[in-house]
């Protein structure tokens, strides 16, 4: 199950990195931490070569920096966030927290023996995969909400404002997949 859950998340990773890449409005911090992600999950994967509080302080870090651009004292020459925008930008922010946090479980897990535990996610309990679940749910919402208004806007005739919407979703949704990834070992672990 385990190996399931690592493909998985790495595919959520490696879409999620494409997305940035991929164009649009793009900052240095939006390349970074799409990097960071593939990076750690590649690394939680294979070969545990980082130490998982290093990785944890690095994706918190980074959830944390990509959030501060949603406070409302933004600068006077930044352009102001769409509702959708910024719905994006605070779900990509909390998907880094909450990556953060599978690292701090796979580091209290990593003195047990990976043929006894299997995936140390689920040691960080309920609580972490409750946050996983609502942010599999949130993504789902914000996907969703991304394809109806294209809809909306596609019937009506009118030009999308948003023509990042294609990347918007896939981006959305590879993390969301990234994120039910972590969610599952632990949700099968606390029903066992």
């Amino acid at each position: 199950m385990s190996e399931l859950a690592h493909g998985a998340m790495l595919i959520g990773a490696l879409g999620g990195a494409a997305c940035a890449v991929g164009g649009g409005r793009r900052t240095a911090l939006d390349l970074a931490a799409s990097a960071a992600m593939l990076v750690a999950m590649t690394d939680m994967a294979f070969t545990r070569f980082v130490p998982a509080l290093a990785w944890t302080a690095v994706l918190a870090g980074l959830g944390i920096a990509l959030g501060t651009r949603l406070r409302p004292t933004r600068a006077a020459t930044q352009p102001a966030l769409s509702a959708g925008r910024r719905g994006h930008a605070l779900y990509r922010a909390l998907a880094f927290i909450v990556g953060a946090w599978a690292f701090v479980a796979a580091g209290r897990g990593s003195g047990a023996a990976p043929s006894a535990t299997g995936h140390t996610h689920a040691d960080a309990g309920l609580p972490f995969v409750v946050a996983t679940l609502v942010m599999t749910a949130f993504g789902g919402w914000l996907v969703a909400a991304e394809l109806r208004e294209r809809r909306r806007a596609r019937r009506a005739g009118s030009v999308h404002d948003s023509s990042g919407w294609a990347r918007h979703t896939a981006e959305a949704a590879s993390t969301t997949v990234m994120l039910a990834a972590m969610a599952v070992p632990g949700l099968l672990a606390a029903l066992a």
